[in-house]
């Protein structure tokens, strides 16, 4: 083959490679993006032919020049196609798992009370009296205010005792002079306390109804020690002490100022599966009547402010226990409605004497019938040095129209709807 020849085949063979090359990118330039991908076998070998063996050589075909490919045809944007409708079906989140609240382990040999069962003193008049502030006291001092409470006829009174030596003090006495007593340990609303089954023994050994507060007023800032009055941070501490007291065989007493509290209360009871407390549980209410006379009862400011709880108790559990008020009445001096004279201390006398001889008539000041449920009324406050509305050792003097006013009410025994 001449130098000639081998030139032209060359030629033609890299003539032939860029034509490939060439045609190769313009085709991956104008290919559709999702056109499925393509695999292009190339050969690197370059092939050879056997020149013939006689004649002239025949010229090596040039190959026809590979044209550029026509571009694509774009497809169409397709149409959607309208799916039939259909009525949605809302999906519900599956609800996160939520935990049972904790229960109460609570005795089950302890039968509910009614009305009739609950202790009373004997000769039951209603009066009642809150004993001192203070929460230590000597057996001189509690014999001389226990002499006091015997000359007025009382025959119920709430006594705040620091500890158990204190109780075992005051318990035989009041047990001698025949008055019944609601105990208030005195606790803080922040402050747990685990001795309620050693109290309501000592009691027991006395002879003496374990009546018994838990807590009281605890919404109020001066009752917490740490932190603001929360209710949250309440209910465990109550809850704690509601169950101790009713295993140890206690009277659960209820103490609130704030029906919402209340309400809070018996949720958590419900919740936590302390309905068999309801049929071992009273209520004591503080009805501070400001300068309102005894018949007003259009809110808690009165000396009839227990009724709103009564309809409080009725809503949520469906009956009203037995109420003793452990405070409240009036204050020489309040003034705080401009509708209402202030108490003075012939107004102070007039209303105590309506208020301790509705009990005898079963008639309220605003002419209702005496609901069976209220067992008593225990007055802030039987002696007090520092307190103007004590009755007597005040600073500023003993409230003697009141107290002789009362003394000359005709003895009588308070009569129920059971007993007539």
């Amino acid at each position: 083959m001449s130098s000639r020849s081998v030139l032209a085949v060359v030629a033609v063979a890299g003539l032939l490679l860029v034509c490939l090359a060439v045609g190769s990118v313009v085709f991956w330039l104008v290919r559709p993006p999702d056109a499925p991908p393509v695999t292009v076998a190339v050969s690197t070998s370059i092939p050879t032919s056997t020149p013939p063996k006689t004649g002239t050589p025949s010229p090596t075909p040039i190959p026809e020049p590979i044209g550029t490919p026509a571009p694509p045809t774009p497809s169409a944007t397709p149409t959607p196609t309208a799916m039939p409708t259909s009525t949605a079906i809302p999906v519900t989140e599956a609800p996160e798992p939520t935990s049972t609240p904790w229960q109460m382990a609570l005795r089950e040999d302890l039968p509910p009370l009614e009305l009739p069962d609950w202790p009373r003193p004997a000769g039951d008049s209603g009066w009642g009296m809150h004993f001192l502030a203070s929460q230590y006291y000597t057996p001189e001092e509690v014999d001389r205010q226990v002499a006091r409470l015997k000359e007025m006829r009382i025959k119920w009174a709430l006594v705040i005792y620091g500890d158990e030596n204190m109780l075992r003090i005051a318990a035989p006495r009041f047990r001698d002079a025949g008055i019944v007593v609601v105990w208030r340990r005195m606790l803080r609303a922040s402050d747990p306390y685990y001795d309620w089954g050693r109290d309501i023994g000592i009691l027991a050994e006395y002879g003496m109804p374990p009546y018994m507060q838990i807590y009281n007023e605890p919404n109020l800032q001066v009752e917490w020690d740490e932190g603001s009055p929360d209710v949250d941070d309440y209910l465990p501490n109550f809850l704690q002490a509601v169950q101790d007291v009713y295993n140890a065989g206690g009277y659960v007493g209820l103490q609130f100022v704030r029906e919402d509290w209340l309400v809070a209360a018996l949720d958590a009871l419900k919740q936590h599966g302390g309905e068999r407390v309801f049929g071992r549980m009273f209520f004591i209410p503080h009805p501070y009547a400001l300068n309102h006379p005894p018949e007003y009862d259009a809110d808690v400011n009165a000396a009839l402010g227990f009724l709103p709880y009564a309809a409080a108790f009725e809503r949520e559990i469906g009956f009203v226990p037995p109420m003793i008020a452990g405070e409240g009445g009036w204050a020489i001096g309040s003034d705080h409605d401009a509708n209402y004279p202030k108490v003075t201390e012939e107004l102070h006398r007039d209303y105590y004497v309506a208020l301790y001889r509705m009990f005898g008539t079963g008639v309220m000041p605003n002419g209702d019938p005496l609901p069976d449920y209220f067992f008593a009324f225990c007055p802030w406050l039987l002696s007090d040095m520092m307190d103007s509305s004590a009755f007597y050792d005040s600073y500023a003097g003993p409230r003697t129209l009141a107290i002789e006013a009362i003394k000359a009410i005709p003895p009588f025994e308070r009569q129920f709807s059971w007993s007539k």
